[in-house]
């Protein structure tokens, strides 16, 4: 039987603060929830309908709890569940560890969370296993970035850096996504670059403007004003990845 003071404590990861302090985040959903299953994360406990924990249940692992779907609406951040909800465990990763051998998507203040998670889970589709984050992105661990990514965070690496440290311990070229670059069509780099992407609002910061080897645009065929940093993400990707 699930307790009020995990139910209590299932509610607090909805905020920053409570996420923070516990080190553990929430993940909801059936794919969400069978991808963090099969990942290497550690499951704190697992929530969920009685058909879900019999068809996912693993022997030996996390402690599983069989609740009523209207239950699993109130401890979330979903209008309707009728699956499950996890407690995981945070993973930390150090700027360290970054892979300097492949393109580098770099978010300057993305800071709206189903963005980030978009972003996660279209780098995850063209094989990019990283994405390094500036001051003022939306949080890797915020409900709303986890379940936009569907499944893809337990494949990335999200390193959080201060921006001029990261930009004076690499050598990469920088390119910065922006209306008036240069088109991609007619770049193809032989070695890893870093490419930036900003806010829709700000564009990209102070600090990434002096870093800046040139600016990048997709090529426009109609009459919109601009592009959700997301979709920009997804051409750009696939033109790196192709060319």
């Amino acid at each position: 039987m699930l307790s009020r003071k995990d139910q209590k404590f299932i509610k607090s990861l909805k905020v920053k603060k409570y996420r923070t302090r516990e080190k553990c985040f929430l993940v909801e959903g059936a794919k969400n929830v069978q991808e963090l299953i099969n990942s290497d994360y550690k499951i704190e406990f697992l929530v969920g309908s009685e058909s879900f924990i019999s068809q996912n249940l693993k022997s030996g692992s996390h402690r599983n709890e069989i609740v009523k779907p209207d239950l699993l609406e109130q401890l979330g951040t979903f209008k309707t569940n009728e699956d499950a909800i996890a407690v995981a465990r945070m993973k930390e990763w150090n700027g360290h560890q970054i892979n300097f051998d492949d393109h580098i998507f770099l978010l300057d203040g993305v800071g709206d969370p189903g963005n980030v998670g978009t972003i996660i889970r279209t780098l995850d589709w063209f094989g990019f296993d990283q994405v390094v984050c500036s001051e003022g992105c939306a949080e890797f661990y915020h409900p709303k970035v986890i379940n936009s990514t569907m499944g893809s965070f337990t494949r990335m690496k999200v390193f959080n850096v201060d921006i001029s440290e990261f930009y004076s311990q690499n050598n990469l070229p920088v390119f910065a996504a922006d209306m008036s670059g240069k088109s991609i069509k007619d770049f193809k780099p032989e070695h890893p670059v870093v490419i930036v992407l900003g806010s829709e609002s700000h564009g990209v910061g102070d600090t990434t403007r002096k870093n800046i080897s040139d600016y990048l645009s997709i090529p426009k065929f109609g009459n919109a004003e601009s592009l959700n940093v997301g979709i920009a993400t997804g051409i750009l990707a696939a033109h790196f990845r192709m060319s």
